[in-house]
């Protein structure tokens, strides 16, 4: 699916407050240089594909679109912040083809201006009167700081798990899908079992985000980054599947082999190129499995929201189904 595809089943007038969404550190207090620098690195470009979900989400459950707007706003802030954070970690150069904020500014200046970020949106959102919304919030930022101290710690033990990198993609990536869907239930008032229903639709939509990041590693066109994951040293999906795939080659891998010269070897080896592409199924059918329970999930919501739910509600629910579709089949 193209993006020309996937964004002719978003309504127009999402599609609109996506187009005018403004994320820029608002703040009267906010020194000019540090908002100049998020605009020039992290917060440039992107699919923003957080806050169209959050607006979809909240359309979804009855909303109207001036009330989405702050959750979504807060969400890519979020997500700003933690590639600021995790652009320092990974020590960066470049993000989406551009210098990365550490290289633009410093390491300092980056930290820095990912804490104001994520400092700003809980100032933003204190102002709905809504701790359960903030609480979430703080939940998602407290899973990304895990998150990331979990993928550290696996990288330097070489302690790679499916049950680790579940954990760690539940943290970095389900964490902030959550979000989209449990904020706008939140302020909806909606029942405390939509509620968990919009939570575990994020979930299953950030899981299968994340596992079919890792498949773009290896097969994304040329304007994905490409063997990212591996020229940093980290195991994702698709090479913990490699790997699993013969044991000796793990074996040296936990022993202190750098996983770079063992991913050298595949050309040399005919049998290692295949087992890649067992690994790519593998991964590939994870992925379609989380997104149909996403879509089953999609289902009840609708049934249990019942058959007099407004047009809007269901031009919401068919373009929610369309992301579905668009995370399994996305090529960027």
């Amino acid at each position: 699916m193209s993006l020309v595809q996937f964004l002719a089943n978003i309504p127009h007038d999402i599609l609109k407050r996506l187009g005018d969404l403004s994320v820029d550190a608002r703040s009267e207090s906010c020194r000019r240089e540090i908002n100049d620098l998020l605009q020039q690195t992290v917060l440039i470009g992107g699919k923003r594909l957080r806050p169209l979900l959050t607006f979809l989400m909240g359309q979804f459950f009855g909303l109207d679109l001036d009330a989405c707007e702050l959750p979504a706003r807060a969400i890519e802030q979020v997500h700003a912040a933690s590639l600021s954070h995790d652009d320092v970690v990974d020590n960066a150069s470049t993000r989406r083809g551009k210098p990365s904020i550490n290289v633009v500014a410093s390491n300092k200046k980056a930290v820095l201006a990912g804490d104001y970020l994520l400092a700003n949106v809980i100032v933003d959102l204190a102002t709905l009167n809504r701790p359960d919304v903030v609480s979430e919030m703080a939940q998602v930022i407290r899973d990304l700081a895990e998150g990331e101290w979990l993928q550290l710690d696996a990288a330097q033990n070489r302690a790679y798990t499916r049950e680790s990198l579940r954990e760690i993609a539940l943290k970095k990536t389900a964490s902030v899908m959550s979000w989209c869907g449990v904020a706008p239930a939140l302020i909806q008032n909606a029942p405390a079992p939509m509620v968990e229903y919009a939570r575990q639709f994020g979930v299953k939509l950030g899981l299968a985000f994340q596992l079919m990041d890792d498949v773009l590693d290896f097969q994304g066109p040329g304007l994905k980054d490409q063997l990212l994951d591996l020229e940093n040293g980290q195991v994702n999906s698709v090479l913990f599947e490699w790997l699993d795939l013969h044991p000796e080659l793990f074996a040296r891998y936990r022993s202190g082999e750098s996983i770079q010269d063992l991913w050298q070897e595949k050309q040399f080896n005919s049998s290692l190129n295949q087992s890649l592409s067992t690994a790519l199924v593998a991964v590939r059918t994870e992925a379609q499995q989380q997104l149909d329970e996403a879509r089953n999930i999609l289902n009840l919501m609708n049934s249990e929201l019942g058959k007099n739910n407004p047009t809007d509600n269901q031009k919401s629910f068919r373009a929610l189904e369309y992301i579905v579709d668009y995370l399994g089949q996305r090529s960027f």
